[in-house]
């Protein structure tokens, strides 16, 4: 698998407050140290999608090298995780 340039995950998203139009806003976590991967995201949607994106490049990858899902890992789960539902 090629080494992505990107923090890796897992990512967390956490509501910081609220923008001037009352939309919910976000921060982006690198969660084993807190580090900030994305300051202001607008909307909880937006947000859970982006924190889940390490762990969906992860299983992208899994899946383009060996042909199959990695072990544990459903693509209902990853969209759910994308969706914010788990």
């Amino acid at each position: 698998m090629n080494n992505p340039k990107f923090t890796p995950g897992p990512w967390e998203a956490h509501e910081t407050g609220r923008s001037r139009s009352g939309v919910p806003e976000h921060e982006i976590h690198w969660s084993y140290i807190g580090e900030c991967v994305a300051e202001i995201v607008h909307g909880p949607a937006d947000a859970h999608l982006i924190a889940a994106a390490p762990k969906l490049y992860e299983a992208l990858s899994y899946l383009n090298e060996n042909g199959e899902m990695p072990l544990g890992t459903t693509i209902d789960d990853l969209l759910a995780e994308a969706r914010g539902e788990q």
